[in-house]
């Protein structure tokens, strides 16, 4: 991703916060009925976000989006625009979504608690790792392990855990493995999902039906992002990411949700708008 997501991550990894607590749903057992939303997540929007926060939640609103997926979820629990996760939650209820899920940077099994505690402010069935940066590209079966002890411990307190790919995780190791199965082949699917950036996928030449066909049910959701002939990203439903034939197996894979993300900075509520639109005119369902 851009440089700039890469340093907001890193950041985020040392912030520190407090806590009360909800209950929440089950990571396991999907609560709402089969039926066709569309959610976005909220880092398309990130230079609005940071100008006015409640204009912009209202704005994606307006749009016709059920929920969204926050980013920079951290021990301090403040987000763009100084926005308190408590304000967050609120902010979003009142226009009537819900925060389905936020992103986090990558942590350990021992900072998870207090992860945790902000997630139960914030009222989100999911919580994602969003990104590793390249010191932490190694050792994958370790991060495995990491992953799986996060996942428990999310999943005792009734929240969902998954991870977010890009293309990197699909670069061959030194030990000529791939990096995203090493992920899936080494965790528990009671404690860890993945979400798939459909993206990226292309961006990396690999086929997500595929991953679908090994990994069946390994899906909490998508990001919904199109590529062009040069795999450049481009406005949703104009490339050539066949995401009909994709969202068509959502129920084997697993999905529960689908967010829009198109991180161009030029016309981003039109960009979110296009991609809202688009899968507003496919048939699908999440589980």
């Amino acid at each position: 991703m851009k440089e700039s997501r890469k340093e907001f991550l890193k950041k985020s990894a040392y912030l520190m916060a407090g806590a009360s607590t909800l209950p929440l749903i089950s990571c396991s057992t999907p609560t709402k009925p089969n039926k066709k939303e569309i959610g976005v997540q909220l880092w398309s929007i990130r230079e609005f976000m940071d100008q006015n926060f409640e204009k912009a939640i209202a704005s994606i609103a307006e749009i016709g989006f059920n929920y969204v997926e926050g980013y920079g979820l951290n021990y301090e629990g403040i987000f763009p625009g100084l926005v308190t996760a408590n304000q967050y939650e609120r902010t979003v209820a009142q226009n009537g979504m819900r925060i389905a899920s936020c992103h986090a940077s990558y942590f350990q099994a021992d900072e998870a608690s207090r992860r945790i505690e902000i997630a139960h402010r914030l009222g989100v069935e999911w919580v994602v790792i969003a990104w590793l940066s390249e010191e932490q590209r190694s050792g994958y079966y370790k991060i495995a392990e990491n992953l799986n002890a996060i996942g428990e411990q999310f999943k005792k307190a009734g929240i969902g855990f998954g991870y977010h790919n890009h293309d990197f995780e699909f670069d061959l190791t030194e030990e000529g493995e791939v990096p995203q199965e090493i992920l899936m082949d080494n965790t528990d699917p009671e404690y860890v999902s993945f979400q798939a950036d459909l993206y990226w996928f292309k961006k990396a030449g690999v086929d997500p039906l595929e991953y679908i066909k090994k990994y069946p049910g390994r899906f909490c959701s998508y990001h919904i992002k199109d590529a062009n002939k040069d795999l450049d990203q481009t406005t949703i439903g104009t490339g050539i990411i066949d995401f009909e034939s994709i969202l068509a197996e959502n129920k084997k894979a697993g999905i529960q949700y689908v967010f829009v993300e198109d991180e161009r900075l030029n016309t981003p509520l039109e960009n979110t708008k296009d991609g809202f639109n688009y899968l507003k005119g496919i048939e699908f369902n999440t589980f």
